[in-house]
């Protein structure tokens, strides 16, 4: 690949219109704006209500299994659980080895993921609405098959 020194206004423009990621990303901020705004009286952050409901879904998990659920690397996993762990929210511990980290939902944080459901329904209620059902529908089947491009994949080209 030959390395050019600028892209000009136009091709910054086609980038924008069509590139997966940049639009994503856009589409990320936007919809977590939605549901930051919907959960700030529970006091959470849409961030951390998906980390809550990721590990109400177990009783505990092992760090690096929880960040391959979550398509996180450990680093960020770890720094994202560490404001929940300070406020009570979530607890960690050693393993049954001793080499492993393992974290669950306290009470507390349990309590706090309840508080924070009628919030979220409301949210998801906002942008089902605003996208239309089968516009919805349509964008969650995308978003499984984007989620199986982490997977290993068969000889399919």
């Amino acid at each position: 690949m030959r390395r050019r020194k600028r892209l000009d206004r136009l091709e910054c423009l086609e980038i924008a219109d069509t590139c997966t990621f940049f639009s994503v990303r856009r589409a990320s901020r936007v919809v977590g704006k939605i549901f930051d705004e919907a959960l700030r009286p529970a006091g959470l952050r849409a961030t951390q209500f998906s980390l809550l409901v990721g590990l109400g879904m177990v009783e505990s998990a092992t760090v690096t299994r929880m960040a391959d659920s979550l398509a996180l690397d450990r680093t960020s996993l770890t720094r994202n659980l560490a404001p929940l762990e300070r406020s009570g929210l979530v607890e960690s511990f050693g393993g049954a080895d001793g080499r492993e980290r393992r974290v669950r939902l306290t009470e507390r944080g349990a309590r706090r993921l309840a508080d924070g459901f009628a919030h979220w329904q409301q949210a998801q209620q906002n942008v089902v609405a605003r996208l239309g059902p089968t516009r919805w529908k349509e964008l969650m089947s995308g978003l499984r098959l984007a989620r199986e491009m982490s997977r290993p994949s068969r000889g399919k080209e």
